[in-house]
């Protein structure tokens, strides 16, 4: 069984998460971060450091069929190189500080890097996060040294991904910051609110450990100012306890505060704020911190942002835990748990939003990486986890589970009703809620107008309930919709009471799109296949898969049994992005909660082995160069079908049989040598077709009577850029219709083709050179082959094995620029003629240069 995983790439184990904006008053003292970072590309460390990035591929390689990033190295420097495929450009993104997402305070500070382009058409750009969700508009990088990027995040990670192609970059220095305190409590106030009433914008609280309550320590206003409240050692160690005091809450913020306005690192326990029915959403609103609005915390025309906060055992008529109105408040990372919403002791409607209530246009609302779990709600309620009424509100990697009701409620992890309401759940997970409609969500109700936008990506919603017997095909256990605007893409509907899905009068035709149902649903890329979550119980809702699986417990990745490997890797919107994904992957992003991020499930994807000669072993894995085979045939069987062998300089002395593999065989650096042991270098059967490809290899020294360099029996491979030299035999072909192409096929004794054409080769045989075919039979004129050196004389410039160096020939050989026009010169080094040359080092950093700019670049000149 294929062994997953590559030192070639790196794989993060985390969820991408939101943030704000963090405003640092030049006042405010910092602190540098202990762990500022610098990289000068000398090491491989990037591989590792970098939270994703695209395929790192060797330096004198032919480019791989995708965006890669290289190790440029001249000897003198080394930097780190962007290559496109087909106009995608390579991609390389980052975290700051790395470790943990979760940081005691905001960070800001500088990021330096050294630009150079190594052609005209040479780009960089990048984008800034500060969650790793919402990312800036794209900014280009100058080609100078050094480029300074501000960064910052109030959450305390800062992200950064750059992309381009034709590039490299050098010393990449990051500079963070952490603000340190301006005022401290119990130290300088006795109370939190006495801090908050004696500060200026943009001060720092920071709040001791230990248990806080009574007067100046619930119901803490900001006053409307523009700082940072936050705990010195987390909100286990803090805790703003209402317990037994009715009537009171934890945060109140009335005065238009906004993002800049940060509550971080708080336990709010025990807060219960009675009252009677929520008025009615279309009639005038009176601001009382006595409305029956956010138990835990209560945002009324306000946008603070909530940061690594607990909210448990809060209660009051709408949002037990956080109620809101008018406002948009960005909640990030935290826990809202067992709280209520209506019930005994306070008013007897219902309740509406037990965890999160929203309503009167409470505006793009952002709930990022929190949980809301085992809150209740009442009679006759709307919204056990979430309620939004007329309201905007984003959620990413969230996790809505085991919400209910007393009584009966819809919409056990959420409910979403009003015409103006907008509700968007990304990678999220909702589970193991219970309701009378809708156990995982519920949007819209009968006679309600039109919800106008409820969006699903990326979801699993399992394991819900519902609290009643009900029709089978006409209560959604999983989701109900009525008149609702709903889409649901790349997400996973299973295991949940009543239809997995009812979706009444939908606004569009196709709802629901490359998404798992159970049941089945009609749509494009739908399935009805069992998902095969990594626990059947619903604890944890990874995709098995035999490649590797996330362990959320341990962090650590794990194979599972051959024959379970769910049919929802790989099997999302084709033109959704997958790249936070670990490799390997199908280059497709995953259907349900962990896909597009770096907890997705792996898939079937090529691989890369290595063959090293000098230094490899066939008891190594062959996954990077440091273990690396020792033979090429070792590499071949070890290959599947779409796999790709490197193989690095030396002399191979082996008769390869490619077994039907349709791989990709090439070398890795400087063409590596080959040579038959007793038959053929290179024996292809009829199993391989054109995806099967061979390239950039010097073969010679197949003497053997019955030998030579290539035999083929009903294959039909791609033979590129090979030199083919002084065997007994060059190309022999038995019912075969290879693409020779980009050949050199010389001083072969017994002729260089049998059976079979060339195109845009050298070929000495007579009557190989055809004006079809566009082949020459002119001396190529090689190097040195009398020691072994195949490379192409050149006026201009070529390249000595020797001693690593370019030297100039007083001739230069008519293969260069001379292969296939319509074939990529690869990553030949200029000055060429834009035209791949001829021969084992055609396409590679070592083909010998012509002195000719590119057609491209003549016409760009007017000439």
């Amino acid at each position: 069984m294929r062994t997953p995983g590559t030192s070639w790439f790196w794989t993060a184990a985390a969820i991408l998460v939101g943030a704000a904006v963090c405003l640092i008053p030049s006042s405010v003292r910092a602190d540098y971060w202990p762990d500022d970072y610098k990289d000068d590309f000398s090491t491989n460390k990037v591989i590792e450091d970098s939270y994703f990035h695209s395929i790192f591929w060797p330096q004198g390689a032919f480019p791989p069929r995708q965006a890669y990033l290289y190790f440029h190295d001249t000897g003198e420097q080394r930097e780190l190189g962007f290559g496109d495929y087909n106009d995608d450009p390579a991609y390389l993104c980052y975290r700051f500080p790395g470790g943990s997402e979760n940081s005691t305070g905001s960070v800001y500070g500088e990021l330096f890097i050294d630009v150079r382009l190594l052609e005209s058409s040479g780009y960089l750009f990048y984008q800034l996060s500060t969650d790793g969700v919402n990312w800036s508009v794209r900014e280009e990088l100058e080609p100078e040294s050094p480029n300074k990027i501000h960064i910052e995040s109030v959450r305390g990670s800062c992200y950064v991904i750059l992309f381009g192609a034709g590039v490299l970059i050098d010393n990449l220095d990051v500079n963070l910051f952490s603000p340190s305190a301006s005022i401290y409590v119990p130290e300088d106030f006795a109370t939190i609110q006495e801090a908050i009433d004696n500060a200026s914008e943009g001060d720092i609280i920071e709040v001791g450990p230990g248990t806080y309550s009574g007067d100046g320590n619930w119901d803490i206003d900001f006053r409307g100012k523009a700082i940072t409240v936050r705990s010195s050692h987390g909100p286990n160690d803090t805790i703003i306890d209402c317990t037994g005091y009715e009537g009171h809450r934890g945060f109140y913020f009335n005065n238009g505060e906004g993002s800049d306005s940060v509550l971080r690192g708080f336990t709010i326990v025990g807060a219960v704020v009675p009252g009677s029915d929520v008025p009615s959403d279309f009639e005038s609103w009176n601001s009382s911190p006595d409305n029956p609005v956010g138990g835990g915390i209560y945002c009324e025309f306000s946008s603070p942002s909530i940061v690594d906060c607990v909210i448990k055992r809060c209660a009051t008529e709408l949002g037990g835990g956080i109620g809101v109105v008018g406002g948009s408040p960005t909640i990030i990372d935290c826990v809202i748990e067992d709280c209520r919403a209506g019930g005994a002791g306070l008013a007897e409607s219902g309740g509406r939003g037990a965890g999160i209530g929203l309503i009167r246009s409470s505006d793009t609302t952002m709930i990022l990486n929190s949980q809301i779990r085992n809150n209740s709600a009442y009679y006759n309620s709307f919204g056990a986890g979430v309620y939004c009424w007329r309201s905007s509100a984003f959620f990413s990697n969230c996790d809505i589970s085991h919400n209910t009701a007393e009584g009966n409620v819809q919409g056990g992890g959420a409910f979403c009703g009003g015409s103006s309401s907008h509700i968007e759940f990304e990678n999220c997970v909702i589970s193991n809620n219970t309701a009378e409609i809708g156990g995982g969500l519920c949007a819209g109700t009968s006679g309600d107008s039109t919800v106008e936008s409820v969006i699903i990506t990326n979801c699993t919603i399992a394991h819900n309930s519902l609290s009643a017997d009900q029709p089978a095909d006409s209560t959604g256990g999983g989701i109900h919709s009525v008149s609702s605007n709903i889409t649901i893409r790349n997400s996973i509907v299973w295991y949940n009471d009543g239809a997995a899905v009812v979706l009444i009068d939908p606004a569009s035709n196709n709802p629901v799109l490359y998404s798992s149902i159970e049941g089945g649903y009609p749509g494009q890329g739908n399935i009805d296949s069992d998902p095969l979550f990594a626990s059947l119980s619903g604890s944890d809702y990874h995709l098995r898969s035999h490649y590797g699986r996330y362990q959320p417990g341990s962090g650590t990745w794990v194979l599972d049994d051959l024959g379970y490997y769910s049919l929802c890797i790989d099997a999302g919107d084709p033109l959704d992005q997958f790249r936070a994904e670990p490799l390997t992957n199908g280059k497709r992003i995953n259907m349900g909660a962990y896909g597009g991020t770096a907890e997705a499930s792996k898939g079937a994807d090529a691989w890369i082995f290595h063959v090293d000669q000098a230094n490899g072993s066939d008891n190594n894995s062959g996954l990077s160069k440091s273990e690396a085979f020792a033979t090429i045939q070792k590499a071949v069987i070890e290959a599947w079908d779409g796999d790709t062998v490197l193989v690095w300089p030396g002399t191979y002395r082996e008769d390869v049989d490619l077994r039907g593999r349709e791989i990709i065989l090439q070398s890795a650096d400087d063409a590596a040598v080959v040579t038959a042991s007793s038959a053929f270098a290179f024996s292809f059967s009829s199993a391989e077709g054109s995806n099967c490809v061979l390239r950039n290899f010097v073969i010679t020294g197949c003497d053997s009577p019955d030998g030579g360099a290539i035999f083929l029996s009903g294959a039909s491979p791609i033979l590129t850029n090979l030199t083919i030299t002084d065997n007994r035999h060059g190309i022999s072909a038995y019912g075969s219709n290879p693409d020779i192409v980009n050949c050199i096929l010389w001083n072969n004794q017994d002729g260089d083709l049998y059976r079979c054409w060339a195109r845009y080769s050298c070929v000495q045989q007579d009557g190989a050179v055809t004006w079809d075919n566009r082949n020459i039979s002119t001396d190529p004129r090689f190097a040195d082959p009398d020691n072994g050196d195949y490379h192409l004389m050149s006026r201009y410039g070529r390249y000595s094995p020797n001693d690593d160096s370019w030297e100039t020939d007083s001739l230069s050989s008519p293969s260069i620029d001379t292969g296939d026009p319509d074939m990529s010169p690869g990553r030949e080094q200029k000055p060429h003629g834009g035209i791949v040359n001829m021969g084992a080092y055609g396409g590679t950093p070592f083909a010998s240069l012509s002195g000719w700019p590119s057609w491209v670049e003549v016409n760009n000149a007017g000439y």
